[in-house]
């Protein structure tokens, strides 16, 4: 039996998001193609948004969006799935960015945060490797001190990426750091 290649951390991170993205697609679709757009429906919408961890403001304008849409009596989920989409895209399209810290003043702090196997650590890596290749100064440092093996992936990183490297003991309170 052969082992099967192993994906890259954007495959990987890709597939996540992907599947996160489309739980929450499916949940907001049915609720919209099984009742009629109606308070419930509505409520139904703000509590799946909420629980995506898109933010109190940001639910707030998709669901007065979706109250101002007029879906025929019996929309199909492409309808649905499409204002979903789009009412999404128009909250995020303010929000990005060029990550270039070296422009900026120094010294310069990112904070990784999300759910696990999202691919911060990964990430995070890459991201210190590019940064020293190109003469920065990098400190990995170590605030999730909970996670089993949290600290020996990221020192391997560090490692790798010739990044200084700074940790407490497993379980210790990550804003003594």
């Amino acid at each position: 039996m052969t082992d099967a290649p192993k994906k890259g951390w954007l495959s990987r991170l890709t597939e996540g998001l992907s599947r996160s993205s489309r739980q929450m697609t499916d949940q907001v679709v049915s609720a919209f193609v099984k009742e009629p757009l109606g308070e419930a429906a509505l409520e139904g919408l703000e509590e799946h948004l909420l629980e995506s961890d898109l933010g109190p403001a940001a639910t707030d304008r998709i669901v007065a969006r979706f109250r101002e849409l007029r879906f025929g009596p019996n929309p199909s989920e492409m309808e649905v799935k499409t204002a979903l989409a789009e009412a999404v895209a128009d909250e995020l399209s303010g929000h990005q960015a060029t990550y270039e810290p070296l422009a900026g003043p120094k010294p310069f702090v990112t904070l990784f945060v999300g759910v696990n196997g999202s691919g911060k650590t990964t990430t995070l890596g890459k991201i210190a490797a590019d940064l020293t290749g190109r003469g920065a100064k990098v400190m990995i440092v170590a605030g999730d001190t909970f996670r089993a093996a949290a600290r020996e992936q990221l020192k391997v990183w560090a490692e790798r990426a010739g990044a200084h490297f700074e940790s407490r003991r497993d379980g210790a309170d990550a804003a003594g750091l």
